[in-house]
């Protein structure tokens, strides 16, 4: 009901009341209501129904801005009357549009209608609703945080919506698969967020530098990967196997240098390099004279370990041959080492 005819209604229930006041003998007054506000009162509610009716019979015909502004019309007229909304909140659950229904009782409890009930029918809707599942997979003790905002089908249109999650922090230093929830108030989507926290995997490989480089921002290194043997007895034992194993004048297998490589592939394996990855070179190759090994490693930087490459690929004489400490595919360790 609009607030003229309220206001009418209420100063003819004062004057009522005012004269039973007055008259105290005549208790038998009652509140009358003229014929003229009966018929606003009466054309009132057929204006609504009627914008209601047109709502419906929009979405029939799959209209639905041109509904939602008659529905809105409909409320317009009468915002304190909570049929009105149920009603049009019903429409909308016939036709299946779920969002709509959704955001009309949000619209109720906006315009303070009969709060508790309504809050009990959005819990309800929002039910109705399917959940926004989202799947991913970390490494142990990864540093995750969880979207502020998801993607979300709404009314037929995928849009992004803010999350607010029972528990913000991911905890990655067990494995195993955790669940965390999260709800978008303004459109009741649930979200389940399930994160498989994976045991971290290390490797480490040996193989000649073919190259070194950076592409879309990211840092590589390709390797020729080899088997390397250092010790006399054991590279004798693999050139051996192999056959290339010399032998002395006294018929004793031997080799020059305590050292044996074996390249059986010339496939080229590429590497995905940390960008605060560690970087070792030999003495002998940094020309430091204070070691008392040229084998011995010396820590150095990104800058010297890419001159140094850049130096030996325009050496034909020389190539580097590096150890990488791998974690989860990703090298966060490369050593020169030292062939005596």
């Amino acid at each position: 009901m609009n607030k003229k005819l309220f206001s009418k209604i209420m100063i003819i229930s004062v004057i009522t009341i005012s004269s039973v006041l007055v008259s105290c003998q005549n208790t038998s007054k009652k509140i009358t209501i003229s014929e003229d506000t009966k018929n606003e009162i009466s054309s009132e509610e057929n204006e609504i129904n009627e914008a209601i009716k047109i709502g419906e019979e929009y979405l029939a015909q799959n209209k639905f801005n041109e509904a939602k502004e008659s529905f809105n019309k409909a409320i317009s007229l009468d915002k304190n009357n909570k049929d009105v909304y149920l009603k049009i909140k019903d429409i909308y659950m016939s036709f299946n549009r779920f969002d709509d229904a959704y955001f009309i009782i949000k619209t109720a409890l906006t315009n303070t209608i009969d709060i508790e009930n309504m809050k009990s029918i959005l819990k309800d809707i929002s039910s109705k609703f399917e959940s926004i599942n989202i799947n991913l997979s970390i490494y142990q003790d990864t540093s995750y945080t969880l979207p502020n905002e998801v993607k979300a089908v709404i009314s037929g249109e995928s849009i992004s919506i803010p999350v607010t999650w029972d528990n913000q922090v991911v905890d990655s230093s067990t494995a195993g698969t955790f669940v965390y929830e999260g709800f978008n108030e303004d459109y009741g989507r649930k979200v389940n967020m399930e994160i498989t926290v994976m045991e971290n995997v290390y490797d480490k490989q040996i193989g000649w530098v073919k190259d070194f480089y950076m592409d879309n921002g990211k840092l590589y290194i390709n390797l020729d990967l080899i088997e390397f043997y250092l010790g006399r007895e054991e590279a004798l034992r693999e050139a051996i196997k192999d056959g290339k194993a010399g032998i002395d004048e006294n018929g004793e297998y031997f080799l020059p240098a305590p050292v044996w490589i074996r390249n059986n592939s010339e496939d080229i394996t590429t590497y995905q390099i940390n960008d605060d990855c560690l970087y070792s070179l030999c003495a002998a190759t940094l020309n430091l004279e204070n070691y008392e090994s040229s084998g011995t490693p010396v820590n150095s930087s990104y800058d010297n370990f890419s001159k140094t490459f850049n130096d030996t690929k325009n050496n034909n004489a020389r190539i580097l041959l590096v150890w990488v400490d791998i974690k989860n595919g990703s090298v966060y360790k490369i050593s020169e080492q030292y062939l005596p």
